[in-house]
């Protein structure tokens, strides 16, 4: 039996970083996305926890330490895949003119805002659990990126189709080498418990809100748009 104290380092790589190294290996054009996103989300991952820890969740790191090197490499990961996977599967590339019309990266600032106020006003002054106010505020951050950027909305929506699906699957096989895990570590009590395939229905959620943020923010802070050449679709 597998040692449930690396068991969250298995869940952060297990399918995570061979999607992440083949997406780095086969799309050159779409590297330096790829790692700016990859080290945003990563720093953001450990930052997290200190609302995840009090209500959601409390897993066993392989050093014993609260927050562990886990976090940063779930989010590394996590962040990078869904920042192109569609881009990727689609077979969709940028144009080379940047769209100078709009300063997109000036909503940066009141996005990074609204997003902690998401995360934060529902969880310290309303009692609702963490993973919900993340998930709230993940749904409003893209809410307000489509409003912006409505040329983004296929990129959205399938970035968090196909993160929930990357998450679903990474679950499952995870949980067949560490079958405790999700009794183990999270406070159930505390939220649904509804598990579907053994996974948390809050974690597929999460998942897909987070494809919806991840999937176009590159995209829409730097105004860069997608061709509008035929592409060619990586599921034909």
């Amino acid at each position: 039996m597998f040692s449930y104290q690396y068991a969250y380092l298995v869940s952060a790589t297990l399918l995570l970083f061979p999607i992440w190294l083949l997406l780095f290996l086969h799309r050159k054009d779409l590297r330096q996305e790829l790692l700016l996103v990859s080290i945003v989300i990563g720093i953001i991952g450990p930052i997290s926890e200190l609302w995840y820890l009090q209500d959601y969740w409390r897993p066993e790191t392989f050093n014993g330490w609260t927050i562990g090197v886990e976090d940063f490499l779930f989010g590394f990961f996590i962040g990078g895949i869904g920042s192109v996977i569609y881009e990727e599967l689609f077979g969709k590339h940028f144009t080379k003119r940047l769209d100078r019309t709009h300063h997109w990266r000036w909503f940066l600032i009141p996005i990074v805002i609204l997003f902690l106020l998401g995360l934060n006003i529902p969880f310290l002054y309303f009692d609702i659990n963490s993973i919900y106010a993340s998930i709230i505020a993940l749904l409003v951050t893209a809410a307000v990126m489509m409003y912006f950027r409505t040329d983004l909305w296929g990129d959205l929506f399938m970035s968090g189709v196909l993160v929930g699906l990357i998450m679903s699957v990474n679950y499952l096989i995870f949980l067949k080498i560490f079958p405790e895990a999700i009794h183990r570590w999270w406070e159930l009590e505390n939220i649904s418990g509804i598990l579907v395939m053994g996974i948390p229905l809050e974690e597929l959620l999460w998942a897909f809100s987070w494809g919806m943020v991840g999937g176009p923010i590159y995209e829409f802070f730097t105004g860069r748009k997608f061709s509008r050449r035929i592409a060619r679709n990586k599921f034909q």
